[in-house]
């Protein structure tokens, strides 16, 4: 069982009612082509204006043995790089605030982007209208976001009890989880909005995309590298 108790031990974000300037990136081990590009669009159009912290498993898992020691075993023997990642950008979120960005989705409109900070100011989710799953790989929120924490908590909880042998990778910490934890812990700051609002294309599209001008500021290409 989890200690919940044991946090108060432990760093408490102070709480803030706006998002912070920050993008958070997660690296593995190999970029390629595209991944290049998507990193480099975000420093590329919001420069100085916002700080950039990139995370890689060493840094990941200093930072959650120092601060968020609950989530530590579930994070060091996760079964693949998405579940590591997952743990991870729950807890930089919750932790210091601002946008998590997957290394495949591309910035393709700055103002469209900063639009988005001024209709959602406390943070937002997109949500899958189909199975109402909750976008891992996008999301922001003001630092100290209840729902972040509880969410890792959730995590933490399936892996001590030996559920996650029972579950995959989504339903365990991705996107099912997001959605179920959501279900659980309804209080949280931040909006649950389309996927097309803020992407170009959805899941079932990306293959193969349909014609017609691009409004979304987001461009998110899936490329599952975390399977390989």
């Amino acid at each position: 069982m989890v200690n919940q108790s044991s946090l108060s031990e432990q760093h408490s974000p102070k709480p803030s009612d706006s998002i912070p300037g920050i993008v958070h990136h997660i690296l593995g081990a190999k970029t390629n082509e595209v991944i290049d590009r998507c990193l480099l669009s975000w420093r590329d159009q919001l420069g100085n204006d916002f700080e950039f912290n990139i995370w890689d498993d060493s840094k990941l898992s200093e930072f959650i043995f120092r601060y968020y020691r609950f989530a530590y075993d579930a994070f060091i023997n996760a079964r693949n790089h998405a579940e590591a990642a997952d743990i991870g950008r729950y807890l930089v979120v919750y932790h210091f605030g601002g946008y998590y960005v997957d290394w495949d989705v591309e910035l393709l409109d700055k103002q469209g982007f900063i639009y988005l900070s001024f209709k959602y100011p406390t943070g937002y989710m997109l949500c899958d209208p189909c199975n109402q799953t909750l976008a891992s790989e996008y999301f922001c929120a003001s630092a100290g976001d209840p729902y972040l924490l509880n969410l890792s908590l959730d995590i933490a909880q399936l892996y001590q009890s030996r559920e996650r042998e029972n579950l995959f990778t989504p339903s365990y910490s991705g996107p099912f989880r997001m959605r179920d934890s959501l279900a659980k812990h309804p209080n949280t700051n931040m909006k649950s909005i389309p996927v097309k609002e803020v992407f170009a294309y959805d899941y079932s599209e990306i293959r193969n995309p349909p014609s017609g001008e691009i409004t979304a500021p987001l461009l998110h290409y899936w490329l599952h590298t975390w399977i390989s």
